[in-house]
């Protein structure tokens, strides 16, 4: 194996564990959103004759659930928006953002905080506005597949996928590889297009194990089984290919 190979591997397990600390810095982020929805959505079904805690207690005064006869369950309490403190993620605007940039990252934000359950119906509900991006959204939840899977479904093209180029698609043919190479089974794939966002993104943004570069300036000159392998890992660092 060529040096430049083994010195890529190492650079891109060093950027796997990287990857992990942050999807779990933003896993983090996710739940104190999720955690912000929920006592939103508790609120607006307040109900004044929904029992409290009494007072004298640690969380006297807060709302409670109730039995199957109507007593006060303490164990299991429901708090209002507002009365659990943490630098919550923004919320999603209710109105259309005027920008398109503005609107394509309030829908990605939409995606990482809704789980795979979402519906289109559900996510229109959350801001009428994201309907256009509604079956993006549900297809962002999509579990990784294998490098089998992603190529098959090339032939059959659905609403919020997008064809993706496993080597990229300009940079290769600017480097000289031939159209049937480049545009050939072998490089393609279909993946959700918020993912696709998200890869494009990657491509980018300048990383350690890409000598302070960005994977795209760092992939000038190299040579087509360097690209496949970084853009193999793009795959797997954006959760779309299977480890």
């Amino acid at each position: 194996m060529l040096a430049e190979d083994l010195e890529l591997q190492r650079a891109l397990a060093l950027r796997a564990v990287t990857g992990g600390l942050l999807r779990l810095r933003w896993l983090a982020a996710a739940t104190r959103f999720e955690l912000a929805m929920h006592r939103h959505m508790r609120a607006l079904k307040y109900n004044p004759d929904q029992p409290r805690v009494p007072r004298g207690n640690p969380d006297g005064g807060q709302w409670t659930e109730t039995d199957g006869n109507g007593n006060p369950v303490g164990s299991s309490r429901v708090r209002l928006a507002g009365d659990v403190p943490t630098n919550d993620p923004p919320e999603i605007p209710k109105e259309r953002p005027k920008t398109a940039s503005e609107r394509s990252a309030a829908a990605k934000l939409a995606s990482k905080i809704l789980s795979s359950a979402a519906t289109v119906a559900k996510i229109t509900e959350l801001a009428v506005w994201l309907a256009p991006y509604a079956s993006g959204i549900v297809s962002y939840n999509d579990p990784p597949k294998s490098l089998d899977e992603l190529r098959q479904a090339v032939s059959t093209p659905d609403p919020g996928y997008d064809i993706h180029h496993i080597v990229e698609r300009s940079s290769a043919l600017k480097s000289g590889y031939p159209l049937d190479v480049v545009d050939g089974p072998d490089n393609l794939v279909r993946i959700p297009r918020m993912k696709h966002w998200d890869i494009n993104s990657w491509y980018g943004t300048p990383a350690p194990e890409f000598e302070g570069q960005s994977p795209r300036d760092y992939l000038s000159g190299r040579n087509w089984d360097v690209r496949m392998q970084v853009g193999l890992e793009a795959l797997r660092q954006n959760g779309v290919l299977k480890r």
